[in-house]
């Protein structure tokens, strides 16, 4: 029923999810705790670094922090609707066995619910503009799944992503974890309503565009 209510609102979903940072261990080499709520509710996240040493799927960055029951909801953009794994405690962890390969790449969302309260960490290096080059997602028309493809909190406007005024109204749906209902952004002619949207680090959020987008992003660690 929960999965269903979240569909029904606007046909998709949207969120945003409270991280801190737990560790620094280089310059670019830094790691980021998720705190998952449990009972059930459901939280977005995007994966804030990139694993420079294994592949971003679910299998590496998030099964071993992830109950058994807990299930991960990936958008399908092609098929509008959401791709759902499950952890379970055979096989290779989870239900269908594809959710191992599912990918989590920097600027990816997902959504996640656990029936247990638990963190997930993230480890791996600040994609920094400087060395890695300019950071760029390309966002499609409709609703997409996002998040920062840096670890960074601000406006998203400050962050570059603005989309232009337009109609239907571009918006930014981000989900209320505590309300577990969302917060919608408007894109108007004076700016945002009814406020400048922000980002934490390893937010999810769906961005509801009228045309395509490229969301460029320069961050530099100093």
């Amino acid at each position: 029923m929960r999965t269903k209510a979240l569909l029904c609102a606007a046909g998709i979903i949207a969120a945003g999810v409270a991280t801190s940072m737990a560790a620094v261990n280089s310059l670019n080499t830094v790691g980021y705790v998720t705190a998952v709520p449990g009972s059930g509710n459901y939280i977005a996240i995007c994966n804030p670094v990139t694993n420079t040493s294994m592949a971003n799927t679910l299998g590496n960055l998030i099964q071993s922090n992830t109950p058994v029951n807990a299930q991960v909801l990936k958008w399908n953009y092609a098929l509008t609707k959401f791709d759902i794994y499950k952890r379970v405690s055979f096989g290779n962890g989870w239900t269908p066995t594809t959710g191992a390969a599912a990918t989590l790449n920097p600027g990816e969302g997902i959504f996640l619910t656990s029936p247990t309260a638990t963190n997930i960490v993230f480890v791996g290096d600040v994609l920094d503009a400087g060395y890695y080059g300019m950071q760029t997602n390309s966002l499609r028309s409709g609703f997409e799944l996002v998040g920062s493809k840096q670890p960074l909190q601000d406006s998203l406007p400050n962050l570059g992503l603005n989309p232009p005024v337009a109609t239907p109204q571009n918006q930014i749906l981000k989900w209320n974890v505590g309300l577990q209902k969302y917060d919608i952004y408007k894109r108007v002619s004076f700016g945002w309503t009814p406020s400048v949207p922000t980002n934490n680090v390893g937010d999810g959020f769906f961005t509801s565009l009228s045309a395509p987008l490229v969301w460029v992003e320069n961050f530099t660690v100093q």
